[in-house]
């Protein structure tokens, strides 16, 4: 080991975070950091007011909005031709409930504002299912579905409320949930091999990779189902829905 020659002065070096100023210029700096980017996260959030009321036409959506809009049942009459705004106050947070028309010519203008450039404000979707004519409209109802739940990315929960269970030809929700899987494999199936191109490669407007052995569970969000009916006495309410959204 080398001596220091006499009279050549000692220098010591001394870490950064050993000053007690930088120290703190640090920890200030990390602290205004985290919490830009805690209310940058929650104002992002409190955007996602929106819930949407969904569905092929006469599935029963406005009765439905109806009812959930008027709890003391009065006879309000709203209309299916055109969006049905509900503006709510729930334990101090601001909620809107919208029902869009089932019309099919409507599909277009329901995907470029609420699934594209209004997606951010969506909280849920509840998409409605007629339950006592399910059997004749299933193929119709997951075409539905599945533009939905494609549209919507990968976030938005959906609810499907399979309605009129009071109808004796209702089928539950067990049946529908089953039954739509095999239709959106199928359809999974048919769209992928015509999105295919000659080069072999594929545009990925698909819900999953998986072809006609779709599942639910494939998805990236949560896909639920239960049943309601917007008839007095019915058996089965609109509890469901309302704890869904949180009512």
């Amino acid at each position: 080991m080398e001596h220091m020659e006499a009279g050549e002065p000692e220098v010591l070096v001394k870490p950064a975070f050993a000053e007690p100023n930088i120290l703190a210029i640090v920890v200030a700096a990390v602290v205004v950091f985290i919490t830009v980017a805690f209310f940058f996260y929650r104002s992002l959030k409190s955007k996602a007011d929106t819930f949407l009321l969904v569905g092929l036409s006469d599935s029963g959506k406005t009765h439905i909005f109806g009812k959930i809009a008027n709890k003391n049942n009065e006879p309000v009459t709203y209309t299916s031709f055109q969006e049905n705004v509900l503006d709510i106050d729930v334990r101090g947070q601001h909620l809107k409930v919208v029902d869009f028309p089932g019309a099919e010519r409507l599909r277009k203008q329901l995907v470029e504002k609420w699934l594209k450039k209004e997606r951010s404000s969506l909280r849920g979707i509840t998409f409605v299912v007629d339950s006592s004519s399910f059997s004749k409209r299933s193929r119709d109802v997951a075409e539905f579905l599945y533009d939905v739940a494609l549209e919507s990315g990968k976030k938005i929960p959906i609810l499907v409320a399979c309605n009129k269970q009071d109808h004796g030809l209702a089928k539950s929700s067990q049946v529908i949930r089953l039954s739509l899987e095999k239709e959106m494999g199928l359809i999974n199936k048919t769209r992928a091999a015509a999105l295919t191109s000659t080069d072999g490669s594929s545009s990925h407007r698909t819900l999953t990779d998986t072809g006609a052995n779709f599942s639910w569970d494939d998805l990236p969000k949560p896909v639920e189902f239960v049943e309601c009916c917007a008839v007095d006495g019915a058996t089965v309410g609109l509890e469901a829905i309302r704890d869904w959204i949180k009512l």
